[in-house]
């Protein structure tokens, strides 16, 4: 069994990381700090986050001109960032890690931190490497992707509702005509709305139902619940990322909701708020959001209930006091 010092262990442990190390063949003449040699056999070259890769060390490919002389790169973010260290000094042991401006790589920011120091700092949410705090905010627990196709070991199994499945689609905007009190939203262009800002920030559509009703009806109070719409009082996006940094935060801290979020596998994601502080969500069971069920959660995110129909039905049966949210 290897053994790491005890950062490479605290990075590998973070990122449920346990497969056997590869070996490399590391040239003559190249110096490298040597935790970071245990982190490139330990993981080999991959992602974290999606967001920030870490290279292959034999790959010398990549473009080191555009950075400053004494800027040993090894990891990107995106096309944002380059991470790399700086040479000062014999010892690659004391060379400390420095962030480099993609775009001008003369804006530098130097972290006095080993290699999996650095990376696990990274990788924690609320992060000290404040430009990167969105590297961490893409899951909690973190993970890590391998090219040769490992990846972290998936966190305990998490659900809101066992017999959760996709459901028929069910367009019943045109129902709630007159059942419902219209609150227009004024925008240029609705399909410029969903593609481009809502589909743009979320990775995926939402529902066409849901589309219609707001498009008719704008940002409505139906009963209990109040819904969300791109650019109304209760914004979709903004109430987006908003639960979502509460969610993250509260995973890195051991705890969080028991079930998925968005955009985690057959996650809920959030398109209303109730009057008792409570949220409506899709349950993402399917790749194809016209079979998306509504899921109804508490405000603290530990009490769910399934409403195996669209959002439009829910919000007519609402109307109508067919249904209620608890």
């Amino acid at each position: 069994m290897t053994t790491y010092s005890p950062a490479t262990q605290a990075l590998l442990d973070l990122v449920r990381y346990h497969a056997p190390p590869t070996p490399v063949d590391w040239p003559a003449g190249l110096r490298f700090p040597t935790e970071y040699r245990e982190v490139a056999e330990a993981l080999g070259p991959g992602s974290f986050q999606t967001f920030l890769t870490f290279w292959d060390p034999l790959d010398q490919s990549y473009d080191r001109d555009v950075l400053p002389a004494d800027v040993m790169p090894w990891a990107e973010v995106g096309f944002d960032y380059t991470i790399g260290w700086l040479t000062d000094g014999d010892d690659p042991d004391k060379w400390p890690v420095v962030v480099c401006d993609s775009a001008n790589p003369s804006e530098q920011t130097v972290y006095q931190m080993s290699t999996a120091e650095f990376l696990t700092a990274v990788l924690t949410y609320p992060t000290p490497i404040e430009p990167l705090s969105y590297v961490a905010e893409a899951y909690q627990p973190p993970r890590f992707w391998g090219n040769d196709g490992t990846e972290s070991e998936e966190p305990a199994a998490l659900s809101w509702a066992a017999d959760a499945a996709p459901i028929e689609p069910d367009d019943c905007s045109e129902q709630l005509r007159g059942l419902v009190t219209p609150s227009p939203i004024t925008v240029p262009r609705w399909y410029t709305v969903w593609v481009t800002q809502v589909q743009g920030q979320l990775g995926w559509p939402v529902p066409e139902d849901y589309q219609h009703v707001i498009e008719q009806y704008g940002a409505i109070k139906v009963g209990p619940v109040t819904v969300a719409a791109p650019g109304g009082p209760v914004d979709l996006l903004k109430t987006y990322h908003k639960l979502k940094r509460r969610v993250t935060k509260e995973r890195a801290a051991g705890g969080g909701p028991p079930g998925p979020m968005w955009p985690e596998e057959q996650g809920a994601l959030r398109w209303a708020d109730l009057d008792d502080g409570g949220h409506v969500c899709w349950l993402a069971v399917t790749r194809h959001p016209k079979h998306w069920p509504v899921v109804v959660l508490d405000a603290d995110l530990r009490r769910a209930k399934l409403h195996p129909v669209t959002a439009s039905r829910f919000l007519l049966e609402v109307a109508t006091q067919r249904r209620s949210p608890w």
